[in-house]
């Protein structure tokens, strides 16, 4: 009884689901049904001012109360990141953490300590809502065209998942050159470094009418510091975008990633025969365009299919396959006087195969509404997402937003939000970014409940220097923390019935002069597990970064950094917690550019931990010490 209940309630939603979106574009027909030929005319004397959603990304990070960090392509090749973590590391209030020869990533945005980022490709999610993790290293840098990070409290429109923020990756689409003298061009990378580091990839665009064809193919080794901490990987990707005369675009994507690596586990409980050997490949097709004068669409059609083979330290196979598609779709709408309202939806399926915990599914529905209204000096958001999944039911999230005009220079910013965080099945049965020997599942856990707010003062001094700085707050009920069991030295998640995390960021960044720029970034943060009345894990009080860039008249760029945290634990209020001294790390690298032939080049030098600063980013998980990459990029 309670299965058809389930499916009655489950045909009910997809049923609102579409009859919402049919409503939609029925009430909007008499934009649609316009003549043709008046269609066309009037879209091209007003295509200036109406832009798709990708590109009013600057004005609504300026204009609304939600706190966005962007970083565009420009700046990701300026800089030289060789990989999306590293680039992702390098912004304010974010941290980016990898197990030595493991999977799985972890994303923490200011401080972390509690919660999940949901990391979003243009726009749709990447990272399993079974098991969690995502490999940013799967992602190849040269097809990124913008890093975006909210912080939470996030808006409801970016999806389930998103509790501690949120980051949306946006592949390059080159699609607006139509001169016959559009030349086709290429990039090739290639470095080499400490412990057997070598990597070589090439980018190769190839120019058509109203569209473009990019191919993208990597390969890389490294050995790594620790026994079994060894890695061989290789991706490869495919994207062909076209603009139609009604400015229609139109994107294809095709990805595929392999890794095989060791799996070394911590110092106190150390696999030197683990392995696990993993492979991906993906299909995204996108298209978005104008409905009318004042209105967008976009619609996303996905899949993925993943299979990791994960052998134990005693010999133990294990094979987890993962498939995932849905579509996700929404429109927006601008008047001057009512401001935009944003109307979208996702269908998702998720399907598992594990010959340890069984075969899993998970069916996911939502929908989302968002309201933005300027008001003098006022920009009030408003959003709401209903959301079902076939395993837990229904439940709601909602956010409010304000931010004031204070003067020309000053913007004051406040945010409330509401959110369900579901279990992932990496969390409920058995993880697959990790060895066998480290991790199990808990199948009794519930759904956490998190409140979460913001206040932020951003002003601008001028037009080089730009200080912001933000409260916030954020309260969980029946939160997810791993706690590691003192005899098996296995860790496993349970349910903590109240926490809390709360504190202060500030960032500031300066430009002297044109070749001389300044980024501080400081987060404190206090953190409470109400059951034991200890911090949260992995959850540091102080977090600063301060990044100093310089160009030399020899045109040799230089970028130092300076990073340090304070004293953290593994499981806090347990026998089996690991404190984590605080350090300090500094990180440089410099770009030459130099010219062979017709071709423009740079080479340049990395080097991580300077000062070979011995300390654990990860509870048993040392960090390599000092290391250098040496390479060269040429353009053709």
């Amino acid at each position: 009884m309670n299965n058809q209940m389930k499916n009655i309630n489950r045909y009910i939603l997809l049923f609102t689901l579409f009859t919402g979106y049919l409503l939609f574009f029925l009430l909007s027909s008499p934009i649609l049904a316009e003549d043709h030929s008046t269609r066309v005319e009037s879209q091209v004397q007003r295509l200036a001012p109406i832009t798709v959603t990708a590109e009013r990304i600057p004005q609504y990070v300026k204009n609304h109360p939600q706190n966005v960090v962007v970083m565009n392509q420009e700046e990701i090749k300026k800089r030289n990141f060789l990989e999306v973590g590293e680039a992702l590391a390098s912004m304010p209030g974010v941290d980016v953490r990898q197990s030595s020869g493991s999977m799985g990533t972890k994303i923490s945005i200011r401080g972390g300590g509690s919660g999940s980022v949901l990391i979003l490709l243009d726009g749709r999610p990447i990272n399993s809502s079974q098991y969690g993790g995502v490999d940013l290293n799967s992602i190849p840098i040269e097809v990124v065209k913008k890093v975006m990070v909210f912080k939470p409290p996030v808006p409801v429109w970016l999806g389930q998942g998103s509790t501690a923020g949120a980051v949306n990756i946006v592949t390059v689409s080159p699609t607006r050159s139509t001169s016959k003298k559009s030349k086709n061009k290429g990039r090739f990378k290639m470095r080499g470094g400490s412990y057997g580091t070598a990597n070589a990839s090439c980018t190769y665009t190839v120019s058509q009418d109203q569209g473009s064809i990019m191919l993208t193919a990597g390969g890389g080794h490294k050995d790594g510091k620790r026994p079994n901490s060894d890695r061989d990987s290789g991706n490869f990707s495919f994207n062909w975008s076209k603009k139609s005369p009604l400015q229609t675009k139109y994107d294809l994507n095709v990805r595929y990633y392999q890794t095989e690596h060791g799996s070394p586990g911590p110092t106190d409980n150390e696999t030197p025969n683990a392995r696990q050997k993993y492979r991906k490949g993906s299909l995204d097709f996108h298209t978005d365009g104008l409905i009318g004068d004042t209105g967008e669409f976009t619609m996303k059609w996905y899949a993925d299919n993943g299979k990791l083979k994960d052998r134990a330290d005693d010999g133990r196979i294990s094979t987890l396959e993962n498939c995932k598609y849905g579509i996700k779709g929404e429109t927006i709408w601008s008047h001057e006087e009512r401001g935009a309202l944003r109307l979208g939806g996702l269908l998702e399926k998720n399907e598992v195969e594990h010959d340890i915990s069984g075969d899993h599914h998970r069916e996911k529905a939502s929908l989302h509404l968002q309201h933005d209204r300027e008001i003098y000096d006022f920009t009030i958001s408003l959003g709401l997402r209903a959301e079902h999944t076939s395993d837990f039911g229904y439940f709601p999230a909602g956010n409010i937003g304000l931010s004031y005009a204070v003067g020309q220079n000053t913007l004051l910013k406040t945010n409330v939000g509401y959110s369900v965080e579901i279990p992932s099945f990496n969390q409920l049965y058995q993880p697959s970014h990790g060895s066998i020997d480290q991790v199990r599942g808990n199948p009794d856990l519930s759904e956490e409940n998190i409140y979460s707010c913001d206040l932020s003062l951003e002003h601008r001094f001028s037009k080089k220097t730009i200080l912001s700085a933000t409260l916030f707050r954020t309260d969980t009920r029946d939160i997810i923390i791993y706690l590691r069991d003192e005899k098996n030295l296995i860790y496993s998640p349970e349910n903590i019935s109240r926490a809390y995390k709360q504190g202060a960021e500030i960032f500031l960044t300066s430009k002297w002069q044109e070749n001389i720029s300044l980024d501080l970034s400081y987060i404190y943060q206090d953190t409470e597990n109400r059951e034991t009345n200890k911090d949260l894990p992995y959850s540091p009080r102080h977090n600063a970064k301060l990044t100093g860039k310089f160009v030399l008249p020899t045109g040799t760029k230089v970028e130092a950094i300076f990073k340090a945290l304070s004293h953290q634990y593994s499981s806090p209020g347990t026998v089996q917690s690991r404190k984590l001294d605080s350090y300090c790390v500094v990180n440089l690298k410099t770009i030459h550019p130099i010219l062979i032939k017709s071709l423009t080049c740079e080479i340049f030098v990395h080097i991580n931990n300077l000062f070979d600063t011995d300390f654990e980013f990860h509870a048993g998980y040392p960090d390599d010490g000092f290391r250098f990459i040496a390479g060269m990029n040429m353009n053709f």
